[in-house]
């Protein structure tokens, strides 16, 4: 969250412009959908880390966040972690 006041406070920030961007969606996922879900998001950054600085690339901060939005159902099969 730093980062993204830092951000803001510049001057000539343009957030619209620079395509900046909050996204929130609500997904009722299985923990093996999580960790699916994961491993896709990781497979689509990880192939976009290594590009090189260029005159038409910024560098772009992204922050995913990952968090139940209520109280977990309690398992009633399998191991409890």
């Amino acid at each position: 969250m730093a980062e993204f006041d830092a951000y803001l406070d510049r001057d000539g920030a343009e957030p619209t412009a620079d395509l900046v961007g909050f996204r929130q969606h609500a997904l009722w996922l299985s923990q093996e959908e999580i960790a699916e879900m994961i491993n896709d998001l990781r497979s689509v950054i990880v192939a976009r880390m290594n590009r090189e600085p260029s005159p038409e690339r910024t560098r772009y901060l992204l922050s995913p966040i990952l968090f139940p939005a209520e109280p977990r159902t309690p398992r009633t099969t399998g191991p409890h972690v």
